[in-house]
């Protein structure tokens, strides 16, 4: 069972971590790196040049009018791209959150 006084998680915590996993990912790493870790062809621009991540934010802190949970990400390309995460359906059983 999750018990709130000992984190920040709530009846959420599956959308939160997955949330922070993906921008921690997304922003923490060049993209050009990450397609290639998973063998996949790379955005490029027109001169060559790979397509970075500019800015990765949490909806909420980039201001995005919702109630669910997700990465907000804007590339050097131009375009910007919502990730939302969102539970489909819940556990059969109780879980619990254990610091790694």
């Amino acid at each position: 069972m999750l018990d709130n006084s000992e984190h920040e998680f709530d009846d959420y915590a599956r959308e939160e971590i997955l949330q922070a996993l993906l921008l921690r990912l997304l922003a923490g790493n060049d993209l050009d790196q990450l397609c290639d870790d998973a063998d996949l062809p790379q955005l490029t621009h027109d001169d060559g040049t790979p397509v970075t991540v500019t800015c990765a934010r949490f909806y909420r802190d980039a201001g995005v009018l919702t109630l669910d949970r997700g990465v907000w990400l804007e590339l050097s390309d131009g375009s910007v791209l919502a990730l939302t995460v969102t539970i489909a359906r819940r556990p059969h059983h109780e879980v619990t959150l254990r610091r790694g």
